[in-house]
């Protein structure tokens, strides 16, 4: 081998060398700018970290809520139930005392020899004559005097025709 092809293979290797160098630096530099990269999206991550956990105690604290509110809903729902049954149990109740009364007031105009009742055409109309208007003014007592207390002094008869209050 001459000299010039020795030199050759020198500035050969020196240039693979050199570039072999510049490869190996240029790779350390992208690894530190990644690295960096990296440690700036950990950074951001962990000041995330805080506001995603406020965020998830708050969700937790919400679905909380709407539980509490389900649960408080259906209980008023229950109790609505509830009292929806008593209403219709007294409404019940009410229209049979309702019905036993009509009853009692039929009875005591059947008994009532003063008291003269039409037919049911006349939707129960009572008609009364000479004795129940003195009845009021006798001397006797408060005729028209009811047990609890009250009178009756209306001009429908022997007494007035109860009227239905209730609802159905």
């Amino acid at each position: 081998m001459d000299t010039m092809t020795i030199i050759w293979i020198i500035v050969a290797i020196v240039v693979v060398l050199a570039v072999a160098a510049l490869l190996i630096a240029a790779s350390r530099k992208r690894n530190a700018r990644r690295h960096q990269e990296a440690d700036s999206i950990r950074a951001r991550a962990q000041e995330q970290t805080s506001v995603v956990e406020k965020r998830e105690a708050l969700a937790e604290e919400t679905a909380a809520n709407a539980r509490k509110a389900q649960a408080e809903a259906e209980a008023k729902a229950a109790e609505a139930k509830r009292l929806q049954v008593d209403a219709q149990t007294h409404q019940n109740t009410a229209t049979t005392s309702r019905d036993d009364l009509k009853q009692e007031w039929k009875r005591a105009d059947e008994l009532d020899p003063e008291v003269k009742t039409t037919g049911a055409a006349s939707n129960d109309a009572r008609t009364t004559d000479a004795r129940a208007a003195d009845a009021r003014t006798t001397d006797v007592g408060p005729a028209n005097a009811r047990p609890d207390g009250t009178s009756s002094t209306n001009t429908h008869g022997a007494h007035a025709k109860p009227t239905d209050t209730s609802s159905t």
